[in-house]
């Protein structure tokens, strides 16, 4: 019998900002149809707030701190020289591998880096905005209809990461309900409506992919899925280890053998999907992955669910190591290097402007972090060295540690140096008991 297809689709800083998620003033109708005709994942989990660390736990199904990527590719870092990502994998075992995109686990600036990737075919090189890309992506799938060998389709946009500007529909501002973790300002609600024009372009362009892949006759034979790098750029999500910093969609389609319409709830990280698409399609898992396949699971089969996910930062603009471990009704976050404002600066401070930043995120980050995630699902109050809580605390610690120890990370053994940076910086210093954002380089405020 003919291997499955495997056709991925994966936006940029979206989080789970889709109406098939929650209620928003602005509706995303192709993502609405395919979670109806397919499975939705409701706690799907990144292993990392930044693009190239995420997207090479979806790639390798290893977290960043295994496989090397434990910073954005285009400022220097690389997967660990024996690492085999998915497209290499596929390839070794008869399948047409295809990018249409955009991807971030490469330095697409880089010759020597692309010359790695294991795709065979790369498509829409000059841009990566999601029209672009459909077209070409639509027009592949129509052309393919008749091809007997399977392939894996890796389709990326540059949305919805973000455009700065003010093209927005002033119509809903007083419609969105801005999450606890905001301030409720003119400038978020802004803020947000812009966002929403790139959500309702990017679901138009997928809307178009998903029906050519329909239209080909291909679909039938395709495990698809939908899903975002990590939560949407705003202060307290992205570059953060809160949930909507982590927290990511995950849609699942494959006509005949998912059952459409349903639903997960138990939780999952977005390591776990190589080792379910080998298991999909019936291929040995490498010994080395960390994910668990939860391909039993959208079998309705036996399946015994996560008691925690894992999450990271290393590097991003700078140096902000963290490590957190989340289960069910806890989140416990261990900070390495404590003392300096929750909030990092960089684009947030672009489009709010540095007094804002200032205003709102202030707060030193301590050492360690405790949440009630039943009482507390914004993650606001620390309750670490709160008597009720220290057990909670000292286990959460000890699984986070023993894990960490396991997979032997690095930062357990000290500070981890970048391989080279490049651009402005935006970092806090403390200045009389004050923190100031402090700006060197090519920075510059994008108001909305």
């Amino acid at each position: 019998m003919r291997k499955p297809n495997i056709v991925e689709i994966i936006w940029h800083d979206l989080g789970d900002w889709l109406s098939c998620y929650k209620e928003d003033p602005v509706p995303s109708p192709s993502l609405q149809k395919m979670a109806q005709e397919g499975v939705v994942f409701e706690n799907c989990f990144c292993t990392a707030p930044q693009c190239s660390p995420s997207r090479s736990s979806i790639m390798t199904g290893r977290y960043p701190h295994s496989n090397g990527m434990m910073g954005l590719a285009h400022r220097g870092w690389e997967y660990n020289r024996k690492e085999k990502d998915l497209p290499h994998l596929l390839a070794e075992i008869g399948y047409h591998t295809y990018l249409f995109g955009h991807q971030h686990e490469y330095n697409r600036t880089d010759d020597i880096q692309l010359t790695r990737m294991g795709y065979q075919h790369l498509y829409s090189r000059e841009s990566f905005a999601c029209q672009k890309v459909a077209n070409i992506a639509s027009h592949f799938f129509k052309e393919e209809a008749s091809c007997q060998q399977p392939f894996f389709v890796s389709i990326g946009y540059s949305e919805v990461h973000r455009s700065y500007g003010t093209k927005y529909d002033s119509h809903i501002l007083d419609k969105i309900n801005v999450p606890e973790f905001l301030p409720d300002l003119e400038i978020t609600r802004k803020d947000i409506a812009t966002f929403y024009e790139n959500i309702k372009r990017a679901d138009l362009a997928t809307g178009r992919i998903l029906q050519a892949l329909k239209e080909s006759g291909l679909e039938k034979n395709s495990l698809v899925f939908f899903i975002t790098d990590h939560g949407p750029e705003f202060p307290r999500a992205k570059m953060t280890l809160y949930d909507p910093g982590i927290k990511t969609a995950l849609i699942m389609k494959y006509p005949r053998v998912l059952k459409s319409g349903r639903r997960i709830k138990q939780p999952i990280s977005n390591v776990d999907i190589f080792p379910t698409i080998l298991e999909a399609i019936g291929a040995q898992i490498p010994v080395n992955v960390q994910g668990r396949s939860f391909w039993p699971l959208l079998m309705e089969k036996e399946y015994i669910p996560r008691k925690e996910i894992y999450a990271e930062l290393t590097w991003h603009a700078l140096y902000d190591p963290m490590r957190a471990i989340r289960t069910k009704d806890y989140k416990y976050i261990l900070n390495f290097q404590s003392g300096r404002p929750i909030l990092m600066g960089g684009p947030p401070a672009q489009r709010y402007g540095i007094r804002m930043i200032e205003k709102y995120y202030r707060e030193p980050r301590p050492e360690e972090e405790l949440y009630d995630l039943k009482t507390d699902p914004w993650e606001k109050h620390n309750l670490v060295g709160k008597d009720k809580y220290r057990k909670i605390q000292t286990d959460l610690h000890r699984r986070l540690i023993s894990f960490l120890k396991e997979t032997k990370d690095p930062l357990l053994e000290g500070f981890i140096p970048h391989p080279g940076d490049k651009g402005y910086e935006c970092f806090w210093v403390n200045e009389g008991g004050q923190f100031r954002l402090k700006v060197t380089g090519d920075f510059k405020e994008y108001p909305i």
